[in-house]
């Protein structure tokens, strides 16, 4: 592993500003808490994970990587050794090693495999300690479009969304279900067009060719109402905002639709119907989001049938009704193998549901309506298709059936 020496910090190591990412700290292999830390890295980009999480209990230290959505523990390092591997994490986070009481965030970034990995790291006080989460975000995975997952049908929709000169485009699901990825998707192919695209981001994820990309530093003032104010002096055609996380951000995005350009955002909630009743719960105009809001995308992601161990088996009664299997048809379950850790899987797929905003949904917006009447109106219009689209991942073989209702049930009963 190599540490990248073009990388940037300041002094309190949070995330930088456009352009600017975390320099590295020197490196210093001759020490083994070093070379303990090279070889834990080395592991997580080498075994795909998105996540290290390095906690200390009553035991001493804690290491697991998250790997396809899920959490399994590797050996940490030796109880001698622990103080020193915290210390070194930090050091190359550019983080104060006295702060122990506090929150932080720092960064850094490594070559491992000739492949660029950033990390973005955060510290949480505890009751045995410290808290420290690394986020491993790999320049080489932005994946385009036509490559998540999106079904034919979805990917039409979407593009058709994409190609209006104004509205807002939402993108909606809980945490760690693909959003920033897919809105990256979109705005490395918009930026392939004659339009012009400036991002809002905290803190930028990854550098896109063509893009605008401004971080924002909440600490100065400048926070997505801000910037949202004055983006239009850059007369952009397309503009990103990282997440409409407050009032103030999801109205501020919604005006710069009415000011005449395409805005790419994502929320956390879990469907169509919980996004529109979050915005209309935080105060927005209905009349503003009828009239800016050109449509949600709902999105999961699914783990895949391992291709090591993948075999074809014949359904169950149970399978065969939920998936609405034909005589004969069979499905494609992993046996479990060392490659997928005996899981039976390996990697993961998007599931989307593209949803436009039509007539219909804009009069619906007007009255105010509750969320159950939202989510009466996506099952009578046969747009909540979330659960359809993952039962078709399914029967097409790329994941189980266990899986689908674990990560898509269908509709609940209203």
């Amino acid at each position: 592993m190599k540490e990248k020496k073009n990388r940037r910090a300041d002094k309190s190591a949070v995330p930088q500003k456009t352009g600017e990412t975390a320099k590295p700290a020197p490196v210093t292999t001759e020490t083994k808490e070093a070379r303990w830390v090279n070889m834990m890295i080395i592991r997580a980009v080498r075994e795909h994970a998105t996540d290290i999480h390095v906690g200390q209990g009553p035991k001493g230290l804690t290491v697991s990587f998250r790997v396809d959505g899920a959490l399994h523990s590797v050996p940490a390092p030796e109880m001698d050794l622990q103080p020193a591997v915290v210390s070194r994490l930090k050091k190359m986070a550019r983080m104060k090693l006295e702060d122990e009481r506090v929150p932080r965030d720092g960064r850094f970034g490594a070559i491992v495999d000739s492949r660029e990995i950033d990390f973005r790291v955060h510290i949480l006080p505890t009751s045995y300690g410290e808290s420290m989460t690394l986020r491993l975000l790999d320049r080489a995975t932005l994946i385009p479009m036509d490559k998540l997952g999106f079904s034919s049908a979805a990917m039409t929709s979407l593009r058709k969304m994409m190609e209006k000169p104004r509205g807002m485009i939402l993108v909606a699901g809980p945490a760690g279900s693909g959003k920033t990825m897919t809105l990256y998707a979109m705005l490395a192919e918009l930026a392939k067009s004659d339009k012009k695209v400036v991002t809002l981001e905290y803190p930028i994820e990854y550098d896109l060719p063509n893009v605008i990309q401004s971080q924002i530093d909440p600490r100065t003032g400048y926070d997505y109402t801000a910037a949202l104010r004055v983006i239009a002096r850059q007369d952009p055609d397309v503009v990103m905002v990282g997440g409409l996380e407050d009032a103030d951000t999801a109205k501020a995005a919604l005006q710069t639709v009415l000011g005449g350009h395409l805005v790419l955002s994502s929320i956390h909630a879990n469907d169509a119907a919980e996004a529109t009743a979050r915005l209309l719960s935080m105060g927005i105009d209905p009349l503003l989001l009828g009239a800016g809001l050109e449509g949600i995308v709902e999105q999961r992601v699914l783990r895949r049938v391992c291709p090591s161990c993948k075999e074809r088996v014949a359904p169950s009664k149970h399978e065969a009704g939920w998936l609405g299997l034909k005589p004969g048809q069979k499905l494609v379950k992993g046996r479990g193998c060392d490659e997928c850790r005996n899981t039976g899987y390996k990697g993961r797929v998007g599931v989307f549901a593209v949803l436009p905003a039509t007539e219909e949904f804009r009069d619906l917006v007007l009255t105010r309506p509750e969320p159950a009447a939202l989510r009466r109106f996506y099952r009578t219009a046969e747009v909540g298709a979330l659960y359809q689209e993952s039962a078709n991942k399914a029967k097409a073989g790329l994941t189980t059936l266990d899986e689908v209702l674990r990560v898509t049930p269908p509709w609940p009963s209203l």
